[in-house]
């Protein structure tokens, strides 16, 4: 049997760093150490440094043993402060216990300030970058993950990732070695071992105004589902890899750590799978069919059967009546000196059975056979992975010819929303058979004509929002402007006339459209300001805070103006049928430009819109044979060839000629443009001419807005 102690001994000699002659390594608990007053560093380090510092220590463990006296009960670290407090904060984060034992050499107190000198102006901490190197070194030469961890005292997952971070390209190594890159963003890269793709990753992302690990993440992933996808888990990770699929994981995500690198084959054993379910469902309706993805507007050809409400039971009627009536008695009778709490559970007992009964009666309706012989059913995927059916779909083809009534003949119109046939069951007509209540405006036809819907609508004008929103909160003189104009209307002007800005300063809607505006350089420029500006005055109390803001430097002041009345700018696209023409004076006197800040790409348009559009504004823009080769294609494809040709570098990208790749690196969607230098380069609208911008009637304009402009 092994003697403990020199088991012991063992794990303390691999796992400490080398101790100074005569001083004593121990293994002591993390609430036992406390920092010392002999402690030469007195200058903190900057926040950046001990969040690397906290950061290295989390993934790789402690490299380094501190140096220690003993004082009492406790020991006093006089070289190690900063390694301390991260760990210290470890273990606020509960990553590591309390107790935690931390390597350490026990000297004697009279050597701490010469020892604590010596470690501080000395000793050069080793590059993460080399200690991943490091660890690779030894497993080339044929150790194993576990005794590489028995080696350093560390567990085997911290040694994976060591490894792992080690397989990232020796030239994106050189730049975090120069202080370019963060550890974060290395560790974003280790999605992949393919050192080609890492290196395109990082030419992509590091155009951007900051390279995050998110836009790498993204980059690396943007061709593969997550593990935390409605189709990966529909069709499940483990049918996935049987039927060949690989599968990444991600060793420092916190999320969605699980990528699924074959998108066409975890599509085909989905819809494999949904088409398994649809040939069931078949059986009892006239047609089902199998769909990855739907979404309202999938369902506006069909017209509808809703199932019928079956008779109700007997037994569930008479309970639901007596609960009532009980719960009228108990009503009528309530006097708050004599209601006691045996009367109150008695009223929220009948009140959550009641809610049980009403629930069952409205589950209890069935579809007719009627409706099973004229009807049919899509099936698709929820959004957490689950079987989802649309039934009751009527295909116009099946819909029953409308039998001639009295009414009909003497000229009466029958109504829009049901067929007015005799007999069978009632069918809701699909929504593009009904009559509209309210016409259709030349803006929203226009959207309509090009296949936009109203969610692609709003995220649009949102998109549009945050970029224009981001330089008023960098201009002082037109945010002032703008915020006197709406104050000077509201006091004095006249209470119907339009605002741009709210002056409740409420932020704009865009609940619908935040994963749109996530990782944008819009995002990022308002993130530059926000943090630029001077909120120390905040923390004092009323009416010191004013005080303190009233003395505050002229710039600072106006920074923090132009960024509230940016705040309270309101959302729209230039051609809205209710669009402020201040709003588009304000955005071209910042002189926005809305095609730096964004592209049209596959998932926030080309894949939203009708394919013709697509087609037609490759017609006018790049030329008849490019659009014609790419009309045959599927939607999916035609987005991502139109993603490629008016991205940045559609030259580059598409092949396109420095002429076009000038105009199609330019578009924009009509309405995001701001200002007549942009207006250009916008698609002919459906009459051969280009959209007027609002923003074109000076009549509608303060002349001092005016001037300004």
């Amino acid at each position: 049997m092994t003697n403990p102690k020199s088991k012991s001994a063992a794990k303390t000699k691999a796992a400490g760093a080398a101790s100074l002659p005569g001083a004593e390594l121990q293994m002591i608990p993390l609430n036992k150490l406390v920092i010392s007053p002999k402690n030469v560093r007195k200058t903190p380090a900057t926040e950046d440094q001990d969040a690397e510092l906290y950061a290295s220590i989390k993934e790789t463990g402690l490299k380094q043993n501190l140096l220690v006296h003993k004082v009492g009960a406790k020991y006093h670290v006089h070289a190690g402060g900063r390694r301390l407090a991260a760990l210290n904060k470890l273990a606020d984060d509960k990553v590591i216990k309390p107790s935690h034992p931390v390597a350490c050499s026990v000297e004697d107190p009279d050597q701490a300030e010469d020892t604590s000198a010596a470690e501080n102006m000395i000793r050069a901490a080793m590059h993460a970058a080399d200690q991943f190197e490091a660890f690779a070194a030894l497993r080339k030469k044929g150790r194993t993950e576990d005794q590489i961890a028995s080696q350093f005292g560390i567990t085997t997952d911290l040694v994976r990732r060591r490894l792992k971070l080690a397989s990232v390209a020796p030239e994106l190594m050189d730049i975090f070695r120069a202080g370019e890159m963060s550890l974060e963003c290395v560790m974003a890269f280790t999605l992949t071992d393919d050192h080609a793709r890492q290196i395109e990753a990082w030419e992509a992302v590091k155009q951007h105004y900051s390279p995050s690990p998110h836009s790498i993440r993204n980059h690396l992933t943007e061709k593969s589902y997550s593990g935390s996808s409605k189709l990966a888990k529909f069709v499940g990770i483990d049918p996935y890899r049987k039927a060949g699929g690989t599968v990444i994981e991600d060793l420092f995500a916190e999320h969605d750590a699980m990528h699924l690198e074959d998108p066409d084959l975890l599509e085909d054993l989905a819809i494999k799978k949904l088409q398994g379910l649809a040939d069931e469902t078949a059986k009892t309706w006239k047609w089902a069919e199998a769909c990855l993805d739907v979404d309202y507007d999938s369902f506006r050809p069909f017209g509808r059967v809703y199932p019928q409400p079956l008779d109700p039971d007997p037994d569930l009627v008479s309970e639901k009546t007596k609960l009532q009536e009980r719960h009228a008695v108990l009503e009528a009778d309530y006097d708050e000196a004599t209601w006691t709490e045996e009367l109150q559970e008695e009223e929220d007992q009948i009140w959550k059975r009641l809610r049980e009964i009403e629930a069952i009666e409205e589950a209890n309706v069935a579809f007719t056979d009627d409706d099973y012989k004229i009807a049919g059913c899509i099936v698709s995927v929820s959004h957490n992975g689950e079987p989802r059916l649309e039934a009751g779909l009527v295909r116009p083809e099946d819909l029953p010819e409308p039998e001639a009534s009295p009414c009909d003949q003497m000229g009466d119109e029958s109504d829009a929303g049901d067929t007015p046939a005799a007999s069978g069951p009632s069918i809701e007509l699909p929504a593009t058979m009904r009559q509209p209540d309210i016409p259709m405006n030349a803006t929203d036809a226009a959207r309509k004509a090009q296949g936009i819907p109203r969610s692609l609508a709003d995220d649009l004008r949102a998109t549009r929002h945050q970029i224009i929103r981001a330089h008023l909160a960098a201009d002082y003189g037109t945010a002032y402007d703008a915020m006197l104009y709406a104050m000077v209307m509201s006091v004095l002007g006249n209470y119907r006339s339009q605002s741009p800005l709210d002056l409740s300063l409420r932020p704009a809607s865009t609940t619908a459209s935040q994963e749109t505006l996530k990782d944008t350089v819009a995002e990022r420029m308002l993130e530059a300001l926000k943090d630029g500006l001077n909120l120390a005055w905040m923390e004092a109390k009323a009416p010191e805070d004013f005080q303190q803001l009233s003395q505050l430097y002229d710039v600072d002041k106006q920074a923090l103006f132009a960024w509230c009345a940016a705040y309270a700018l309101n959302q729209q696209l230039s051609n809205d049928s209710d669009a402020n023409p201040v709003t588009e004076v304000i955005g071209s006197r910042l002189s926005v430009d809305v095609a730096a800040c964004w592209r049209p790409g596959a998932d926030n348009y080309w894949g939203r819109v009708k394919k013709d559009h697509a087609v037609e504004t490759a017609k006018a823009l790049i030329d008849d044979r490019w659009a014609d080769d790419k009309s045959g294609l599927r939607k999916t494809e035609i987005a991502k060839a139109m993603e490629q040709a008016f991205c940045d570098t559609p030259q580059e990208s598409a092949g396109l000629t420095a002429e076009t790749a000038a105009t199609t690196s330019r578009w924009l969607p009509d309405g995001m443009a701001v200002g007549d230098t942009e207006e250009a380069a916008l698609t002919p609208g459906s009459d051969g001419t280009d959209a007027t911008s609002a923003s074109e009637n000076p009549e509608a304009l303060p002349a001092f807005m005016e001037d300004a402009a």
